[in-house]
């Protein structure tokens, strides 16, 4: 099934061969990190001979290790090379870091870096907060962008344009708690842009709460979001909006290290939320 979501996600020519390449080093995860010959075969839907040939370039290359004791494969060290690659170019990720650092040990809650990815949001870094009992966040997880505090930072400083995209593709309920009306989620986007902050309380999951803010870059562009997360029970409406101060904080000075001017997180006019509503009244007319 994630095969057939990965390659729906793919467009435009490519040979199967790189595909399968591909595939195979999405297969690997933190629940399967080694996998034999069979099991490749059999996940992908690709003949064996396929799948070895494949895996055969892969470990020339680096990327993938077979265990000569029972011929299982897994990830190799040019992974990680290539990741390190990215995080160095990615400046709003590799500055982004000690600030994360520096937030979870002010909150002690655990602290995370987003970005958005088509209609979904990506935490690239995360850093774990003190408390025993805490949300939990990996590095990579993917969730949908209009109920996570995440999400509705990023665009609620975003173009026009990317928020009447990102309605055109729907927002499917999550939880009891999700916003699934464009109205309603255009209010939220407002209230967002008013307090400079975002919040989420139990519409991703039910006993999750989190609070975001927007980073800025070149041009005051919005370039992602830093933000916490934590239980429902400890991180109520009050907390949420204490613990905006702190994040705010950070998200200023990284977006300042990021080259956005220092009234980036100024309170900005609503105008463009308006007219995707006055646009949207029209069409219903």
């Amino acid at each position: 099934m994630r095969n057939k979501e990965n390659q729906a996600r793919k467009t435009g020519p490519a040979t199967p061969a790189i595909l399968n390449a591909l595939a195979i080093l999405e297969s690997f995860d933190a629940h399967t990190p080694t996998l034999s010959l069979s099991e490749i075969s059999r996940r992908l839907g690709i003949a064996k001979a396929s799948a070895f040939r494949n895996l055969n370039a892969l470990e020339q290359g680096g990327y993938v290790v077979k265990d000569p004791r029972d011929g299982t494969y897994s990830l190799g060290s040019k992974v990680l090379d290539l990741a390190r690659r990215f995080s160095e170019k990615d400046r709003f990720l590799s500055i982004g870091g000690a600030h994360l650092r520096e937030l979870s040990r002010a909150t002690g809650e655990t602290s995370h870096l987003a970005i958005m990815d088509g209609q979904e949001i990506v935490y690239v870094d995360v850093a774990e907060g003190s408390h025993r009992v805490r949300a939990v966040v990996s590095r990579g997880d993917r969730v949908p962008g209009h109920c996570v505090a995440s999400g509705k930072a990023i665009l609620a400083f975003s173009e026009r344009q990317r928020v009447t995209e990102f309605l055109a593709g729907g927002l499917k309920a999550v939880t009891a708690g999700t916003i699934t009306t464009p109205d309603g989620f255009l209010t939220d986007l407002d209230r967002t842009r008013r307090r400079s902050y975002a919040v989420n309380m139990g519409e991703w999951a039910e006993d999750v709460s989190a609070v975001a803010v927007p980073v800025f870059g070149p041009g005051d562009a919005v370039v992602g979001a830093i933000g916490i997360a934590g239980p429902r029970l400890r991180l109520g409406a009050k907390m949420l909006a204490h613990l905006s101060g702190a994040i705010q904080v950070q998200a200023r000075r990284l977006s300042l290290e990021l080259g956005a001017s220092a009234g980036c997180l100024a309170e900005p006019a609503d105008v463009h939320l308006a007219a995707i509503r006055r646009k949207r009244g029209a069409v219903a007319a």
